[in-house]
């Protein structure tokens, strides 16, 4: 390790992100994948996200949000790295700024300073659903043709790039949201690689699909199990977008990570099993599915729902790729804390 008394932050503002590849599907999938085998080696530290929210001064519903996410991910790869995320529907609203924008920064352990600062906000935009599409990988049956989605925001435009890359088979995606515009954006978007139908309500999105992905901000439970009777794989990455029923009788129940899920009260699987209706032990997590240590799917007719809140160490590990590829790249702006730091 070189040390120095002025050290060099490079900054990656987005368009330096997007220079340095984070809107390469294929690779973050590539890096959540790696993400869930390192969690189940024991190689990732990574404590439950701190989450404050504070309620719309109108409707009195959640309006804003802030989130910190410390990571260490061992390994090879030895980077420590915090994630810090803010939500705010009055973004939505005006249309302005994005729903969510978010910051990583990248740090040197040994010489207790950071390396990197960059935009995070298509880092959390792609690794959400890469990890819809690794939990599709190992759970889903390959051979999907139609994919149902609600939400056609920004990650909804992601779970089509995902979905496209894990099923080869995708014939058509139908797509719901309740700003039309959005979704018929993202059919003329996908216009060359595959066909997506506009639908008026989520039912007509998902009845008779054979995998589901709903990504909305709604806080109200709107999906029916009774429209999802033919899917075999649904991927929950809004808070409480199913219906109760949908969470009980869902034959294998699997999540990212079980101890941030049930730490987040607001969300109904902790609701459900601190209220004695669903057993924990049900729930499984994709980290020891992927690494082999349990089996998802036993037969192809399981309806299986997987439930993802986000884990930071997918940010980080995608982070560390953009930095890597940008210093490569010789692109970014050098910052320093300090000329001379004082008081040493």
């Amino acid at each position: 390790m070189v040390v120095t008394k002025s050290p060099e932050i490079l900054f990656l503002k987005q368009e330096d992100v997007i220079a340095a590849g984070v809107l390469d599907m294929k690779k973050t999938i590539e890096d959540v994948e790696t993400v869930f085998k390192m969690y189940a080696a024991g190689e990732i530290q990574q404590p439950v996200k701190t989450l404050m929210e504070f309620p719309d001064p109108v409707t009195k519903d959640r309006g804003r949000l802030v989130v910190s996410m410390p990571v260490y991910l061992g390994g090879k790869i030895n980077r420590a790295g915090v994630k810090w995320a803010a939500e705010s529907l009055e973004n939505q609203r005006t249309g302005q700024l994005p729903y969510g924008i978010d910051v990583v920064i990248l740090h040197d352990l040994d010489a207790a300073h950071p390396v990197a600062i960059m935009d995070g906000t298509l880092i959390t935009a792609m690794r959400t659903s890469a990890a819809s599409g690794v939990a599709a990988k190992y759970l889903a049956n390959p051979d999907s043709k139609i994919a149902g989605m609600v939400g056609a925001g920004v990650i909804g435009r992601t779970a089509i790039q995902t979905y496209l890359e894990i099923f080869p088979k995708l014939e058509e995606v139908r797509m719901y949201d309740l700003n039309r515009s959005k979704s018929e954006g993202l059919a003329q978007e996908f216009r060359d690689r595959i066909e997506v139908r506009v639908v008026d309500d989520a039912r007509q999105a998902v009845e008779g699909a054979d995998v589901i992905a709903t990504q909305t901000t709604t806080r109200k439970h709107f999906l029916q199990k009774e429209w999802m009777k033919s899917s075999n794989f649904y991927a929950q990455m809004g808070t409480n977008e199913a219906e109760e029923a949908e969470i009980l009788e869902a034959d294998v129940l699997v999540v990212d990570d079980w101890g941030a899920i049930s730490h987040y009260t607001p969300g109904y699987f902790a609701q459900l099993v601190n209220a004695g209706k669903l057993d924990a032990s049900r729930i499984l997590e994709l980290k020891n599915i992927v690494s082999g240590k349990t089996i998802g799917r036993t037969n192809p007719a399981q309806h299986i729902l997987f439930k993802s809140m986000g884990m930071g160490s997918e940010d980080i590990i995608v982070a560390e790729r953009i930095f890597q590829n940008a210093k490569a790249m010789g692109i970014g702006q050098k910052l320093k804390l300090w000329d001379n730091p004082l008081w040493l």
